[in-house]
């Protein structure tokens, strides 16, 4: 099985949010941006936007971070996923993750991104392309994102 994993140019990213727009209503059934597992963080003063999500790294800080061993990475396709049957959401996590990856939503749960079960619904709205779910090259993780 190939592994895939988001692909992000923040260059192309127009800040239209339509991707927490997705995900909050493919996830919790309203477009609620706080409730999404991706977040568009503006840049202001470089004009820059970012799409946060979870990158699903080769080697994850989140999973050593989690004193419940709620955070697993899936062997056979390399996604990070949250057991919310173990998690606490002591937010441990958040702080580990280098690409903000992690978010904090109402209520203080931890929410991160499943990947929609290999079909981002994020990615497939994203007008621009700034937002890809490819095939992950050996020895790229983290290297995908890339911003100005």
């Amino acid at each position: 099985m190939s592994l895939k994993t988001f692909f992000v140019q923040s260059e192309l990213c127009s800040g239209c949010r339509l991707c927490q727009l997705v995900c909050s209503l493919v996830k919790e059934g309203v477009a609620n941006p706080e409730l999404s597992r991706i977040f568009v963080n503006r840049i202001i003063m470089d004009g820059v936007m970012l799409p946060r999500i979870c990158l699903n790294c080769e080697d994850p800080p989140c999973i050593p971070a989690c004193h419940r061993k709620a955070i697993n990475k899936d062997p056979d396709t390399g996604w990070v996923t949250i057991d919310y049957g173990r998690c606490t959401h002591c937010q441990l996590c958040i702080p580990a993750c280098p690409y903000g990856g992690i978010l904090l939503g109402p209520q203080s749960k931890v929410l991160i991104c499943d990947v929609c079960g290999g079909e981002p619904a994020c990615a497939l709205a994203c007008p621009t392309g700034a937002l890809r779910f490819i095939e992950r090259e050996a020895g790229t993780a983290g290297e995908h994102v890339r911003s100005y």
